[in-house]
């Protein structure tokens, strides 16, 4: 009796599974849902290439939310200093485009009007509102360009 129990509550849970599905939510992203470090950062105008596997910035995205991080040691080494900043974007094919207003953007001084743009410049952003061509996307990597840059990242 019992093994005829448990047959009938899987059959249940499929067939409530199989009605709902439509119901549920996903982002489309595919390959792009995840998350990204940032190995090698190569400046288009001067063919310069920077390693960037000891800085630890991560990009981890869901849905149309990006939060970018940057882990760094202090200078003694004994612990993390973390930034991050949120951001909002929409992509279409083979481009990505950041919305302005990054939030929230730690340690910013009112009195300086840049101060926020550096901040995100660590990350690979000339500007708020960077607009990139996905070069490459799969399971494993992923390629980005900007005006300024071209971004390698593997998935973490």
């Amino acid at each position: 009796m019992g093994r005829i129990t448990t047959y009938i509550l899987m059959a249940l849970a499929g067939t409530a599974f199989w009605a709902c599905g439509d119901n549920f939510e996903t982002s489309g992203n595919g390959a792009f849902d995840g998350f990204w470090q940032l190995e090698q950062v190569d400046t288009l105008a001067t063919g310069g290439i920077t390693d960037m596997h000891d800085e630890l910035i991560f990009w981890a995205v869901q849905h149309r939310v990006i939060e970018l991080r940057c882990k760094k040691l202090t200078a003694d080494g004994s612990s993390l200093v973390r930034l991050s900043v949120y951001y909002h974007f929409e992509r279409s094919g083979d481009t990505l485009q950041f919305l302005a207003d990054p939030y929230p953007v730690l340690d910013l001084r009112p009195n300086d009007p840049y101060a926020e743009l550096r901040q995100v410049q660590a990350y690979g952003f000339s500007r708020f509102d960077e607009k990139f061509i996905v070069l490459r996307l799969d399971d494993d990597h992923m390629t980005l360009q900007s005006e300024v840059f071209r971004m390698y990242f593997r998935k973490y």
